[in-house]
């Protein structure tokens, strides 16, 4: 049954990336900001989950799994991102591309580590205290 559940939360995370694109990319049009935007609240949610937010709001693994590995995996686009780096390079725009992996991976990591942060002032025995 589990496997149902990652199913729909998957496809409601990939619905939500696409409304994503659809809402941002038109508006700011510096680098693909709509993937970092899904790749960085995406950190930071998985990294709250992970670090205590799950047990915070008392979800059951299955309800852990579907948010986790559904919504968030497929709200966030580890493919996408190398896609659009690589056309970024094919333009002739080596120093965005460059920024947008820096932006990416740099920020990326912070806001995770700002998610367990934030269980952890949550006071549910997560990763951090």
């Amino acid at each position: 049954m589990i496997i149902w559940y990652i199913g729909l939360a998957g496809a409601l995370g990939a619905l939500s990336r696409y409304a994503v694109g659809l809402a941002i990319d038109p508006r700011l049009p510096v680098f693909p900001t709509a993937t970092l935007l899904c790749n960085y609240t995406g950190s930071l949610a998985l990294g709250w989950l992970t670090a205590g937010g799950a047990a915070r709001l008392k979800l059951k693994e299955t309800a852990r799994a579907a948010v986790a590995s559904g919504f968030i995996g497929s709200f966030t686009t580890f493919s996408t991102f190398s896609s659009e780096m690589l056309e970024l390079f094919y333009e002739g725009q080596a120093w965005k591309a460059i920024a947008y992996a820096v932006a990416s991976f740099a920020g990326g990591l912070l806001l995770a580590r700002l998610g367990e942060r934030l269980a952890a002032r949550g006071g549910t025995g997560g990763a951090l205290k």
